[in-house]
């Protein structure tokens, strides 16, 4: 029954027509099979204009170097009658190619219009003998012989025939690359001084594709790695195995390193690469007066060579006991200059507050003075530094003066003297002559206080203000400059201002106990409290002098520390009694009259 069919689709190609068979090409696919194994190629329809409803064709190969093992329909075939596999669909094998016949509907109820790259037919081959073939289109194959010719109107024309081309590629031998990464490298900029570590891979290339096995046992190998000796010197080799070999020797030159590796010489132990794998780590120091001075980054590299040691190391990789010789992936290594800075420090006053009374003017605070080491180690610089001494100047406003120069450094510096004049004032400090006292500065340390005062300059100013505390390097004769010493070498600090707010306070001054303001602590003001605090009796002008037994609060104990103190030999009132006074932190709301106004 097939073969009736057959012989009537041929029959049917034989009918003429007016069409143009090169508006449809047939095209052959082209590419690489691995000999000893097996690939599959494609061919392909291009169509324009034509209205076709079937096909035949024959693609022929050379058996010496390909034998066709199957052959497949293509999958715009399978879906060519509209959506569904075509009507008659023949396909023959042969050891030297395949055939195809296609009748899409025998109704003609489908047709193939344009189309691009339509894929007709799959075929399988074995490569056979290592070399460059074509698979081309024929008409040789099959009895009868399938002619190659496309069906349109009833008519059978041959299209374009485009062969294709074929390597059969040997089955390669395992194939390894040797490989360091590129690195971007600091070093002292000044000093041209710096090191870092490089390390060497090896990893087998995956061949399994064209045949070969993967991934490889290897039994050993041998490096070498080289360098600039102008630039870098290497100092080490370390040999980096997930075990300890039978035989590791390495060894380093101004130009390179080699490494030489058997891991058993029983054989017990292999290797695979079938992933990247550090075998060596290797450090170098910077060849520091060919770089000392640079601004600009400098560039080098690590290159795989087979020129170093005596007798020259080659780089090969050893599989079944024989050496194959890698790929090289050479690393770059820019070094880039680090400028490392100074030593640096921040010199910090602080900002207080001082109370006066308009009155007369007066008021006295203190101010603590810090240093601190601002952390550059991120920067190359050693941290903490360690110091010998400093000295520093502080001027302020004319509202103040300076009246004492407090250092605290914990210890009795050598040297340690302060200028005192009413715009500011000037200390110079060395911990130890002989150099056996040092400091740090890593935290923020407070290293002196001063006492201000204003020595009744705010007199009748009920206003207040804010006096500037500034550094300055303009202060004495000669002028004292703000330097921290590290190393014998001074270097000026960073600022931080302070300031001193001034806040006038008025206060009343009072007698302790003297709750009824007649000057006299007696019964009397004993009485006064137990009429406020019970009997509604009038309120005190100068509360804070309720507190007669001076525990901040004002209530019947006071009334019986009266008592005690004027008839039952209890102890005075403190102070302010039996004088007018203030106390510290009073308000002007504790004492708004007394008999002392």
């Amino acid at each position: 029954m097939k073969n009736s069919i057959w012989c009537a689709l041929v029959l049917a190609f034989v009918f003429s027509g007016n069409v143009n068979a090169q508006d449809t090409s047939f095209n052959a696919g082209s590419g690489t099979i691995p000999e000893g194994g097996s690939g599959t190629l494609a061919l392909t329809m291009d169509n324009t204009g034509n209205v076709i409803a079937g096909w035949s064709l024959g693609i022929c190969n050379d058996t010496a170097f390909l034998v066709t093992t199957a052959a497949n329909s293509g999958a715009d075939t399978e879906t060519s009658k509209n959506g569904s596999a075509p009507d008659f669909n023949q396909i023959g094998v042969f050891a030297e190619g395949a055939t195809q016949g296609v009748v899409i509907c025998f109704t003609g109820c489908a047709t193939v219009g344009d189309v691009s790259a339509f894929e007709m037919l799959t075929i399988d081959y074995d490569g056979v003998a290592e070399g460059s073939t074509t698979i081309d289109f024929c008409n040789t194959l099959g009895s009868p012989a399938v002619e190659t010719v496309i069906v349109v109107n009833g008519a059978s024309l041959a299209p374009t025939q485009n062969s294709g081309a074929v390597d059969v590629v040997g089955v390669p031998d395992p194939e390894f690359t040797y490989a360091t990464a590129d690195q971007t490298v600091s070093y002292n900029g000044d000093s041209g001084s710096g090191n870092f570590t490089a390390t060497a891979s090896i990893a087998e290339v995956d061949n399994s594709s064209l045949g070969a096995p993967f991934p490889n046992d290897t039994q050993g190998f041998s490096m070498g790695l080289g360098n600039d000796p102008a630039l870098l010197s290497p100092t080490a080799i370390n040999i980096t195995l997930p075990f300890s070999a039978d035989f590791a020797e390495s060894s380093v030159f101004a130009d390179g390193v080699t490494a030489g590796v058997v891991y058993s010489f029983t054989g017990g132990t292999v290797l695979a690469f079938d992933s990247a794998v550090d075998v060596i780590s290797v450090d170098y120091d910077t060849v520091s007066g060919a770089l000392a001075g640079n601004a600009n980054a400098t560039v080098t590299s690590l290159s795989f060579v087979d020129t170093l040691g005596s007798p020259p190391v080659a780089n090969v990789a050893v599989v079944n006991g024989g050496s194959l010789v890698p790929n090289f992936v050479d690393g770059t290594i820019t070094l880039e200059p680090l400028f490392v800075p100074d030593p640096e420090f921040t010199y910090s006053a602080g900002n207080v507050t001082g109370n006066y009374n308009p009155a007369d003017g007066n008021s006295s605070v203190s101010v603590g003075i810090n240093i601190s080491e601002v952390d550059n180690s991120a920067a190359g610089a050693a941290f903490p530094s360690v110091t010998q001494g400093f000295s520093m100047g502080l001027a302020n406003g004319p509202e103040v003066e300076a009246s004492a120069v407090n250092v605290s450094l914990g210890f009795a510096a050598d040297f340690a003297e302060s200028n005192l004049d009413g715009s500011g004032w000037t200390l110079g400090v060395v911990y130890s002559f002989t150099g056996g006292t040092t400091l740090t500065f890593e935290n923020s340390t407070e290293v002196v206080s001063v006492d201000y005062s204003t020595n009744g300059s705010m007199a009748g100013d009920e206003t207040g203000t804010t006096v500037d505390l500034t550094w300055s390097d303009n202060l004495g004769s000669p002028a004292v400059a703000n330097v921290v010493v590290v190393d014998g070498g001074s270097f000026a600090a960073n600022f931080e201002n302070g300031s001193i707010a001034l806040n006038p306070v008025i206060t009343v001054d009072f007698i302790r106990g003297d709750v009824n303001g007649d000057s006299i602590v007696n019964i009397a003001d004993a009485i006064w409290i137990i009429y406020e605090l019970f009997l509604n009796g009038p309120a005190t002008t100068c509360p804070i002098a309720t507190d007669a037994n001076n525990d901040g609060l004002g209530d019947l104990a006071d009334t019986s520390f009266i008592i005690m103190y004027r008839f039952m030999g209890g102890p005075a009132p403190a102070a302010p009694y039996p004088d007018c006074g203030q106390v510290d932190g009073q308000t002007p709301e504790d004492c708004g009259g007394s008999s002392c106004l």
